[in-house]
C-alpha cells in the first residue's frame, strides 16, 4: 500500500479534528438540495441481458419490472470493470481505476478519493450501508462517508436477510429529520449459484450435478480454473446451471420487492430516489468461459442493469437506448438532488439523455479488466498493469485491446448491433471508426501512470477468494 503523502496526511488529520468538534459542539450540517432519500442498490455478479426487464425470456425480476415501469431504464448501461471493487470504486467516485487506485479486488479504497457517501454526508445526510460482499468490509476503504456500515456478512449473507437489515436503519431514520442515504450490496447471484429451496427450481427442476461439482471443488479434486477455462461439460449441464443463477437473480429480486414494499408502508417511498445496478455481470460460456468474469471485458461482463425511479423529474416507463457508464451514475444521483459534484467527477449526469434522449449522444465508455487469477487463463497474457484489457463502447461498436506477450497489441473492433456475441472484427469495413476509437482509447490507456499497489494476501483471504471461484 502506498505511504500517505504529506498533504494527505494533513488532510486527514484536518477531517478528524473537524469531525471530532463537530460531534463535541453537537453541530451538524445543513441539509442543502431537494432532501429526498436515496436508496442504492446493487447486485453483484447480475447481467442486464438476464432481467425480464431487458428482454429475458424468464421472468426472473417481476418487482425490478414494476419499478422500471415507475422511472427510467437504462438499456446498455456498462461497467468500468468487470471485478467488484474496482467497479463499485468507479460507481461511487465516478472516476477509472487508475485514477481512484482500485485496480483489482484486492485493493482497498484509499482515502484521498472523494466518495458518493460523503458529498451526500457533507449535504446533511444521515448514511447507512449493508455489505454482504467479503471483500467490501470496512478496511476495504468503501466505509469513508458512511455513520453506519454493517458489513457483518457473515450474519446476513443472504438478500432476505440483507434487506431486513436496511429496513430496520431505514425504519429508525425515518424518525428523524434528515434525508438518508442507504447503500445495499446483495451478493446472492454470484458463484456459486445456490439458492435456496424453493426457489432453486423455480426455473427447472433440480439437477444434481451442480451440487456434485461444487462438492468436487470444496475437496479439490477439480480446479475451478480449468472449469472457468477448460470446460468439457455438455450443453444441459451448462443449462443446470444457468438454471441457478436465473433462479438466485429471481430470489434476490423477491427480497427487494420487500424492501420496496416496506417503503410504502413506512410512508417514505414517494419521498426516496431508488437506484438499482450491478457491479458487474457473468459469462456462461460465451467465449469458451464458464461462470466467472473480470478477465476479458465481453459485454456479458459488462453490461449492467441501471433502473432509476421516484423523483417527478424522471418519467414513468423511460427506456434510454444510448450508452452509459457506471461513472455516470454519482453524477446522475447529485443531480436529481439538486446537487453540485464541484468538479470532482469524471462521468456525467444521465438527465440529458432522459429529458432529449433521441438527440442525445452516446456515451464514452471506457474500461479494464481484474487481475488474472488462474494459471489456465492462456489468454491474458501480460502480467500487471500493462497486460490489462480495455475497451472503448459507444453507441454500436466497440474496441477492445489485448496486450500479447510479443509486446503487440491486438484491438478488434465490434459491430454489437450486427454481431452481439462478438465474434467478428470488423475494423476494415468501417475504417474511419477504427480510426476515431483507437485515438481516443489511445489517450485514455495514456493516463494510466502504471503503477500497481503492493498488497498481501492473507490466508483468510485466499480462503475467501477461493470460495467465490478465484482461486483454486
Amino acid at each position: 500500500m502506498r505511504a500517505q503523502r504529506p498533504g494527505r496526511r494533513r488532510r486527514a488529520a484536518l477531517l478528524l479534528a473537524a469531525a471530532l468538534l463537530a460531534a463535541l459542539v453537537g453541530c451538524r450540517p445543513p441539509v442543502r438540495g431537494s432532501g429526498l432519500n436515496v436508496l442504492l442498490i446493487t447486485f453483484e455478479t447480475t447481467r442486464a441481458d438476464h432481467l425480464s426487464g431487458y428482454g429475458y425470456e424468464r421472468e426472473t425480476t417481476p418487482n425490478l419490472d414494476a419499478l422500471a415501469g415507475q422511472g427510467t431504464l437504462f438499456e446498455r448501461a456498462l461497467s468500468v470493470s468487470p471485478r467488484t471493487n474496482p467497479s463499485l470504486a468507479s460507481l461511487m467516485t465516478s472516476r477509472y481505476p487508475h485514477e481512484h487506485g482500485v485496480r483489482n479486488l484486492l485493493l482497498p479504497l484509499e482515502p484521498d478519493n472523494h466518495t458518493l457517501a460523503e458529498l451526500l454526508r457533507d449535504a446533511g445526510y444521515t448514511t447507512g450501508a449493508v455489505q454482504t460482499h467479503p471483500r467490501l468490509v470496512a478496511s476495504s476503504g468503501f466505509e469513508q462517508g458512511f455513520a453506519t456500515y454493517e458489513d457483518d456478512y457473515r450474519r446476513h449473507p443472504l438478500a432476505p436477510q440483507a434487506c431486513a437489515v436496511a429496513t430496520r436503519w431505514i425504519e429508525r431514520q425515518a424518525q428523524g429529520d434528515r434525508p438518508w442515504f442507504m447503500w445495499l450490496h446483495l451478493m446472492d447471484p454470484h458463484w456459486t449459484y445456490d439458492p435456496p429451496p424453493p426457489w432453486r427450481s423455480v426455473f427447472a427442476p433440480d439437477d444434481p450435478r451442480p451440487a456434485r461439482l461444487y462438492r468436487d471443488l470444496v475437496e479439490r479434486r477439480i480446479e475451478i480454473g480449468s472449469v472457468v477455462f477448460e470446460n468439457t461439460m455438455a450443453p444441459d449441464e451448462v443449462a443446470a446451471f444457468v438454471n441457478l443463477y436465473d433462479a438466485e437473480i429471481r430470489y434476490t429480486d423477491e427480497a427487494v420487492g420487500q424492501l420496496l414494499w416496506h417503503l410504502e408502508r413506512i410512508g417514505v417511498r414517494d419521498r426516496t430516489l431508488i437506484v438499482i445496478s450491478a457491479d458487474h455481470g457473468e459469462s456462461l460460456g460465451e467465449h469458451g468461459y464458464f461462470f466467472e468474469h473480470g478477465d476479458f471485458g465481453t459485454e456479458p461482463e459488462i453490461h449492467v442493469p441501471l433502473i432509476i425511479a421516484g423523483p417527478d423529474e424522471l418519467p414513468r416507463g423511460k427506456r434510454v437506448p444510448q450508452t452509459v457508464s457506471s461513472v455516470d451514475v454519482a453524477p446522475t444521483i447529485l443531480d436529481l438532488l439538486g446537487l453540485s459534484s464541484e468538479g470532482r467527477f469524471r462521468g456525467a449526469s444521465l438527465m440529458p439523455l432522459v429529458e432529449d434522449g433521441d438527440h442525445a449522444e452516446d456515451r464514452e465508455c471506457f474500461g479494464e479488466t481484474g487481475k488474472r487469477f488462474h494459471e489456465q487463463n492462456v489468454r491474458r497474457e501480460v502480467e500487471g498493469a500493462a497486460g490489462k484489457w480495455r475497451w472503448l463502447r459507444q453507441g454500436r461498436f466497440k474496441l477492445t485491446h489485448a496486450p500479447r506477450a510479443s509486446g503487440t497489441v491486438e484491438r478488434r473492433l465490434y459491430d454489437l448491433v450486427a454481431d452481439p456475441g462478438e465474434t467478428r472484427d470488423v475494423a476494415e469495413a468501417h475504417p474511419e471508426v477504427l480510426a476515431s476509437f483507437r485515438e481516443r482509447l489511445d489517450a485514455w490507456i495514456a493516463e494510466d501512470p502504471g503503477d500497481l499497489r503492493d498488497y498481501h494476501i492473507s490466508a483468510e483471504t485466499e480462503e475467501i477468494l477461493r470460495s467465490l471461484g478465484y482461486v483454486n
